[in-house]
């Protein structure tokens, strides 16, 4: 909890450490300093102060702010992705490294990243540790690298990972690979394969002389878990900041002092509430947060707020959401009732409703299934204006001749299908509120139209497992499956990005019934096929996009897999979101970009993580 000196409390100190400190799991404080009393001093005598002797004081010595699930309900081995800490991962582990707003990757952890033909050259820097003392060196990330590579050694794109030295590893790809690409392939990777942990399984993977035996380390690998307690006791972390208590309301973290960062920043103490679980928006507009790492304040927000909160700064991100088409359904495999159903929804209704949730974001134009700010670098301008134009707002007279050309009819209000059946869609969402707004505004419109829609809503902890089931027609997700702004982010082919499936399973389609070859017109823009039109593979292209050998390959790839998106509408993108960072501007330091390039993924917590942020002295 952040202990105050003044005794000249704010509203800010009533709030913590009046109301709050009467709820149960909040209040809870894991220091072994003493218990906090009610006058503001601990039982040990102490008032909690955090200046140094005879210098100021901190205006706040804990920093508090939300992200990801309860420490609790996660484990952080990143092969067993059940209920694997995506987020709250990402506190505690270094980033190796990360991608920029211009499209360029750099080095976050690394000290260089070089490309000599098909040869990626990493550099870690000395004097990084784990929390147990051992050093952090190349082998602990060398590790990650060979196993993920050894899991399936001919479908890899990497042909050798080299242990240079302690501190370098050669990375040498299969192919000839853009230098760009071959940089982002380590983007948004962390070290975060402890070489005490997972070295045996990778001496096991190098003996290993068959499938089956490469299977079966995998499976162990898989049942491996590594829990929050476990993570404290081995001291299996490695960021600026290390875990030192939790529950199912907060982890408790301390900086540590071995961290070459660490006199970067005077913030002895950090509080993570569980994002997921509680009500980030009354703690927000309690006061009772200090930053939100990678949230901007929307404007309905910004009245409710205190006075001390203040957007730090904002992002063009590249993030945007999605809902999929599941083509096993005989309705929805049809083009012209996906086009419909894009058709008869209000995109611009849909964000407004998130914006009042929170969400900062405009409704998508166009239907690429880019960012629109990537347009002009892969695939210009000229191209995008040839597209199909879907609508943002609801075209009902389009939507109606899309259908009636289908021969649907319309009884009662309601749409039946050609046999004269009626049908009715099943939506999955996730319980969040942006989520659950844009999901209901969206089953609406549908139901007004008369396409029966039902929604299924799924807690955040169990979506990603209810969703891979595929048995829902349409479901919500994320659309960008990297941190980048780069079309990879966006073809790729899983659920964060366009899931189309396993090119060599001897299938037809894949797990959402979208086929592996189909057929688009040879020009770009029209909406039917005249001809034979032109073959696409588009689970293929899409594994084959991060291996392009030039820019110039790798925008071919990209009109290709844009063209065939606009066309056969698989999915359908509805808000771009903006991103950036809020925070305490009165307690807290923090950068606004004038000193450091901020124009990165989550750049309140790159700030932090990197010991940008301090606390204001009194």
């Amino acid at each position: 909890m952040a202990g105050k000196s003044s005794t000249n409390w704010s509203r800010r100190d009533l709030i913590k450490y009046g109301a709050v400190a009467g709820t149960a799991g909040l209040a809870g404080c894991f220091d072994s300093s003493g218990q906090t009393t009610e006058d503001g001093s601990t039982e040990d005598g102490t008032d909690g102060g955090t200046g140094t002797e005879g210098g100021p004081t901190l205006a706040d010595d804990t920093l508090d702010y939300p992200a990801g699930r309860p420490a609790t309900d996660v484990q952080f081995n990143r092969y067993s992705l059940g209920n694997y800490a995506h987020t709250l991962q990402d506190q505690l582990f270094e980033e190796v490294a990360r991608g920029y707003a211009d499209g360029t990757v750099r080095p976050d952890l690394l000290e260089d990243m070089s490309v000599d033909g098909r040869t990626l050259t990493l550099t870690f820097p000395e004097g990084f540790k784990w929390w147990n003392g051992d050093d952090l060196t190349a082998e602990d990330y060398y590790i990650g690298l060979e196993i993920d590579r050894l899991q399936s050694p001919e479908q890899s794109p990497i042909e050798s990972n080299t242990l240079v030295d302690d501190y370098t590893i050669e990375r040498t790809f299969k192919t000839a690979v853009s230098p760009n690409l071959m940089k982002a392939n380590v983007a948004e990777t962390f070290v975060n394969t402890p070489r005490s942990v997972y070295r045996e399984y990778l001496t096991r993977y190098e003996e290993a002389s068959s499938d089956s035996e490469r299977e079966s380390v995998t499976s162990d690998l898989l049942d491996m878990s590594i829990t929050t307690q476990q993570l404290i006791d081995e001291g299996l972390g490695n960021a600026l900041y290390r875990v030192t208590g939790f529950n199912s309301s907060e982890t408790i973290l301390e900086k540590f002092e071995d961290h070459p960062y660490a006199s970067r920043t005077d913030i002895p103490n950090v509080r993570i509430i569980p994002e997921t679980t509680s009500d980030v928006e009354s703690l927000s507009v309690n006061d009772q947060l200090d930053m939100n790492p990678d949230v901007l304040m929307s404007e309905s927000q910004q009245s409710r707020y205190p006075d001390n909160i203040e957007n730090v700064y904002r992002l063009n991100w590249f993030r945007t959401q999605k809902f999929t088409f599941n083509f096993k359904n005989e309705h929805i495999a049809k083009l012209p009732v996906r086009r419909a159903i894009v058709n008869a929804v209000d995109f611009e209704s849909m964000v407004a409703a998130m914006r009042q949730a929170g969400t900062v974001g405009e409704p998508a134009e166009n239907q690429t299934a880019l960012r629109s700010t990537i347009h002009e670098e892969y695939l210009g301008s000229d191209f995008v204006d040839q597209l199909i134009d879907y609508p943002v707002g609801k075209d009902l007279e389009a939507a109606t001749q899309l259908l009636e050309d289908a021969g649907y009819t319309k009884e009662n209000g309601t749409w039946v299908d050609p046999d004269g059946e009626s049908f009715t869609f099943t939506v999955l969402t996730q319980n969040n509120n942006t989520q659950v707004q844009a999901t209901k505004v969206f089953n609406d419109q549908l139901n007004a139209f008369g396409i029966q829609t039902k929604i299924s809503t799924v807690s955040s902890t169990d979506y990603y497992q209810r969703l891979q089931t595929y048995e829902a027609d349409i479901f919500w997700i994320w659309h960008v499956a990297k941190a980048l702004w780069h079309p990879t982010a966006y073809f790729s082919n899983n659920f964060y990005g366009i899931e189309v499936g396993d090119p060599s399973s001897g299938n037809e389609t894949g797990p959402t019934g979208k086929p592996f070859t189909t057929t688009i017109p040879s020009e770009v823009g029209a909406t039917e096929i005249s001809g034979s039109g032109k073959e696409i593979q588009p689970a293929q292209l899409m594994n084959d996009l991060p291996n392009s050998e030039s820019a110039e390959q790798v925008r071919e790839r990209t009109r290709d897999l844009v063209q065939w998106f606009n066309y056969a509408l698989p999915d359908f993108v509805f808000v771009e979101e903006d991103s950036g960072y809020w925070g305490d501007t009165q307690d807290f330091s923090m950068p606004t970009g004038d000193d450091y390039e901020l124009n990165t993924n989550r750049p309140g917590e790159f700030s932090f993580k990197n010991g940008w942020i301090s606390s204001n002295s009194q």
